[in-house]
């Protein structure tokens, strides 16, 4: 019978969310510009704009940023999501935790984006729906299910 890690250690979770982080940042921008919904190199200029405004578009040195930026942000959520779900049990269920997490991180970015004035927020059913497959489908689920085998949690059968 194999024996499980019930109760990853602080280093374990960080290096793995910071590994599931880089995944999922991959994973969602990739399926963004599928859908043609992100450009290159447009959409790191967009977030390096964040931070350094309407500069950020006269320049494509500012797309080093913008990529930057992005996985630093992917990374640092994947990590606080790893402890949260250790904490609350969510790492042993990474569909359910993925979902969640997916939600969550899709509304954050979209307050982010309002509240920096970089964009509306999205009113379409179709961007809603897009942006919510990305954050769930491309993000939550696979850091998520990453996470359960990294940590090597026991998935419960109920």
């Amino acid at each position: 019978m194999a024996r499980y890690v019930t109760h990853p250690s602080a280093r374990s979770l960080f290096a793995g969310g910071f590994v599931a982080g880089i995944l999922g940042g991959f994973l969602i921008d990739g399926f963004l510009l599928v859908v043609h919904m992100a450009h290159v190199p447009a959409t790191y200029q967009w977030i390096a704009s964040g931070i350094v405004g309407r500069a950020a578009f006269a320049n494509t040195d500012f797309v080093w940023l913008g990529i930057a930026l992005h996985f630093a942000i992917a990374v640092a959520a994947a990590i606080a999501y790893a402890y949260v779900a250790q904490i609350s049990g969510l790492l042993g269920r990474p569909l359910v935790g993925g979902i969640i997490f997916g939600i969550v991180m899709n509304g954050i970015m979209d307050l982010a984006v309002y509240e920096m004035r970089l964009g509306a927020l999205p009113t379409s059913v179709h961007d809603i729906g897009i942006g919510l497959a990305a954050h769930i489908l491309f993000f939550g689920i696979p850091i998520a299910l990453f996470l359960s085998r990294y940590e090597r949690v026991p998935t419960p059968y109920v």
